[in-house]
């Protein structure tokens, strides 16, 4: 093994990164920019619509539907990833956690009118302080039931780190290949 010498340079040809070969330089897998948030945000508006429309569909069918929480997670963090080309942070992870919560208790409030018997468009003529309240509290107040609220409150809290785990982001997202795939739990 030489010893270096720190009183000459000596300087070598920059090495390729993956991807550059094929023209795909880091700046475009991060794709986004200033501008991708807007549009990740809308995204995700939109995937926490559907996955609220879903969770109340699977709550009709009668099955469990706390455990769809984090599947609405996921989607609602994949769809902002999608539209921001892979680029994440705390922003974006802020904005998962919040959208997949309100679709996780409006989907739960869906659940409720239908089981309760109240047509849907009565969502429409709740006064917006209990609608909000709803939303707001909704898995804390299923803790009245401590078995089932308290499991309800630990899927939901899967799903929200389902959302804010893939919301940081990732270099390689959406690539075939060597993409780097997200681990939802934490498992290793």
């Amino acid at each position: 093994m030489s010893i270096p010498d720190f009183e000459r340079a000596e300087y070598r040809e920059p090495q390729t990164i993956e991807g550059e070969a094929s023209g795909q330089g880091y700046s475009r897998v991060r794709g986004g920019g200033a501008g991708a948030f807007p549009l990740a945000l809308l995204f995700g508006v939109a995937a926490a619509l559907v996955g609220s429309v879903g969770y109340a569909l699977i709550g009709f069918s009668g099955f469990m539907v706390s455990i769809v929480a984090i599947g609405v997670g996921w989607l609602v963090a994949r769809a902002m990833m999608t539209a921001s080309g892979g680029v994440g942070g705390q922003a974006y992870q802020v904005a998962a956690v919040v959208l997949t919560y309100f679709a996780v208790t409006l989907g739960e409030l869906l659940d409720l009118l239908h089981y309760s018997g109240i047509p849907m468009t009565a969502v429409l003529r709740i006064p917006a302080a209990l609608l909000v309240r709803q939303l707001v509290a909704g898995p804390f107040l299923a803790l009245h039931n401590p078995l089932n609220g308290g499991l309800g409150l630990l899927i939901l809290f899967f799903g929200l780190r389902t959302a804010w785990r893939m919301a940081a982001g990732s270099p390689g997202f959406g690539q075939s290949g060597r993409a780097r795939r997200v681990n939802p739990f934490g498992l290793h």
